[in-house]
């Protein structure tokens, strides 16, 4: 084996190596978009839960205002009343 021969031998052979370590670049590339891509849709959704939590926290507090400002009228119509 002359030695070109052994040096296009072992560039085939560094070739090849390339061709694997590129391939296993990209499959790890396309993993970390995939990775991304769910992780700002779980972030979407974990703010979309956030905005229906605070809603429900708001909610009894709602009630409760409608609750009192009925009372209150109530009250005052029951003193009206009254007093005609």
């Amino acid at each position: 084996m002359t030695e070109l021969e052994l040096l296009n031998h072992r560039v085939d052979g560094v070739e090849e190596d390339v061709k694997i370590l590129y391939k296993k670049v990209n499959e790890v590339t396309l993993t970390q978009v995939q990775s991304v891509t769910k992780l700002d849709s779980m972030l979407v959704t974990l703010g979309e839960l956030k905005e229906s939590i605070e809603t429900l926290k708001r909610r009894p507090n709602w009630f409760w205002d409608k609750l009192i400002v009925a009372l209150i009228g109530a009250v005052c119509g029951v003193v009206v009343n009254m007093i005609i």
